[in-house]
């Protein structure tokens, strides 16, 4: 059994990423209802300003999940790490292990850690299998160069390009593809910030690639919802569509419903569909 993490980071911004993840994981069959009542992400950084309630909501979610025999689905990189983190914090300390067990406590909660947690790429790649996703390919993309934004990702990356080539697309790579997307800095300085983010669109842009794939909430929201800022930082236009693997995925196998995509949710159109 599966639980779909909806309470993303910049929920808000990024909700095109749980509507798109929803809507393949039904068209592959995968039943996972959204996890119900869950807290927030608040990030990995959120670790060091608030240790506690990062932990507490990691925690949380966990113990919800357990609590109806289910593991998690994560639609982007922020959950999916917060997540594993918090496992890897509670087993390796014992004290902050015991301060959160009391707080479950007082939620009626019972602390797991061995709950999974799955990446939607891992998902398409251990649960459903990379032959299934390829019999089912209607549309290739095998006319597109995709650049793939990493930023500081370490997790997941290779079957993400494995994902995205068995596709037909070509993957073009940018020297800034693993920079800072500027999100950190963003509540205390916004210029530099969107310079960062407008100078890894442009990278992106000038090195041949139709459209940028990032799995990351808050990179989304430099890269999409803030793109027009973005161009006005670095004196030109940039006009390029942002996507998650699961919606490259969907509009592979044919789906062309802007709404089931999530696309009505983004500022930059695209001439995909």
């Amino acid at each position: 059994m599966y639980r779909l993490f909806d309470n993303i980071i910049e929920k808000d911004g990024a909700k095109s990423f749980v509507i798109a993840t929803k809507e393949l994981l039904s068209r592959l069959a995968i039943e996972a209802p959204v996890l119900q009542n869950s807290k927030p992400d608040i990030a990995a950084e959120g670790e060091a300003l608030n240790e506690e309630a990062f932990l507490y909501n990691c925690a949380y979610n966990l113990a919800l999940a357990k609590e109806e025999g289910a593991d998690i689905i994560c639609a982007e990189d922020s959950s999916y790490t917060s997540l594993n983190i918090a496992k890897i914090m509670l087993l390796e300390n014992s004290d902050l292990k015991d301060a959160v067990i009391k707080k479950l406590q007082k939620d009626s909660l019972e602390l797991c850690l061995d709950t999974k947690v799955l990446h939607i790429n891992e998902v398409l790649k251990n649960v459903v299998g990379f032959d299934k996703i390829k019999k089912m390919i209607e549309k290739p993309f095998d006319e597109f160069n995709i650049g793939i934004f990493n930023g500081n990702k370490t997790q997941n990356l290779e079957t993400n390009d494995t994902i995205l080539t068995l596709l037909g697309a070509k993957i073009v790579s940018f020297e800034t593809q693993n920079d800072s997307d500027g999100y950190e800095i963003l509540k205390t300085s916004k210029d530099f910030a969107e310079k960062l983010a407008g100078k890894i669109m442009l990278d992106a842009f000038d090195n041949a690639a139709d459209f940028v794939v990032t799995n990351d909430a808050r990179s989304f929201v430099m890269f999409d919802q803030r793109q027009k800022r973005l161009e006005c930082c670095v004196g030109r236009d940039i006009e390029l569509s942002i996507f998650s693997t699961a919606q490259v995925v969907l509009m592979a196998l044919g789906c062309d419903d802007k709404s089931k995509l999530g696309l009505d949710l983004h500022k930059v159109p695209t001439t995909l569909i």
